[in-house]
């Protein structure tokens, strides 16, 4: 069992240090668990949106979230947990120098890359729906994958997270969205990124897998490589429906998944 999208109280949206996280982890049975803290924020975006300090750590505390995780590390291993330590970058259009600038240097397992703003919106903010009134549907899910599709090509990332994310509230376009997927698909194809399966998107008002069946089987038939994360915000959420993940891709084909060490990818078992 593997869960490789998890945070701590640092990116002030969640609780539990990384030591409860991994104590939770060893008693779910989890062997491998990933730590993917959400990037410090570009002070420009902070300085327009105040609000915006809930989504991220401050940069100041980059290297402390890295120091806990490897302690954590440290102490994880007669429990039998592998443990990662990773970030999660926004990597919506403008914010690529930035997130290259974070990471020169850096020393981490592996970097996911994600899409939570669309023109300045945090458009996955429970306290942001008011902004889904100034979107169709079809042109929301057209931008969104459209940025998507070009963060996977940026080579930042080594996984793109909760890919189908704009469903979240149940923004279901009126269009077919599987040109959409496929441009996503070969994308993470040509670049040779891995996508994450997250059961996050179980405990939200879409009830669904992040990615649903159909985006699922394009990644696959693309030979696209995945992995498998709850994206905990409480040590309690770890591994939260791996079963169900689990069954998701053997639907798709996949029978393995990967994790990243040093950035460098490795497959393990489902």
């Amino acid at each position: 069992m593997i869960d490789t999208h998890v945070h701590t109280w640092r990116c002030r949206h969640a609780t539990g240090t990384a030591a409860e996280y991994v104590a939770a982890a060893a008693a779910r049975g989890v062997r491998m668990l990933g730590f993917a803290e959400h990037l410090p924020l570009p002070r420009d975006l902070l300085a327009e949106d105040p609000h915006a300090a809930s989504y991220a750590m401050p940069e100041s505390e980059l290297p402390q979230y890295l120091s806990e995780v490897r302690e954590a590390a440290d102490g994880a291993d007669a429990d039998g947990v592998r443990v990662l330590a990773g970030v999660e970058a926004d990597l919506h259009p403008g914010n690529e120098a930035h997130v290259r600038s974070l990471l020169t240097g850096l020393e981490v397992d592996f970097v996911m890359g994600s899409v939570h703003y669309v023109d300045g919106w945090a458009f996955d903010d429970p306290d942001r729906q008011a902004g889904y009134e100034r979107w169709s549907a079809d042109d929301l899910w057209e931008r969104y994958f459209r940025d998507l599709t070009v963060a996977a090509r940026s080579g930042i990332a080594d996984v793109m997270a909760h890919p189908d994310l704009v469903k979240k509230f149940r923004c279901w376009p009126k269009r077919d969205p599987r040109e959409l997927f496929a441009a996503f698909a070969d994308a993470a194809a040509a670049a040779g990124v891995a996508v994450e399966v997250s059961t996050a998107g179980l405990r939200k008002p879409c009830a669904e897998i992040y990615p649903g069946d159909e985006l699922l089987r394009m990644l696959r038939s693309r030979d696209v490589p995945v992995t498998v994360g709850s994206d905990a915000h409480r040590p309690e959420e770890i591994a939260y429906a791996y079963e169900q993940a689990v069954e998701a891709l053997s639907r798709a084909g996949y029978r393995s998944a990967v994790v990243f060490v040093r950035r460098r990818m490795e497959e393990v078992g489902l």
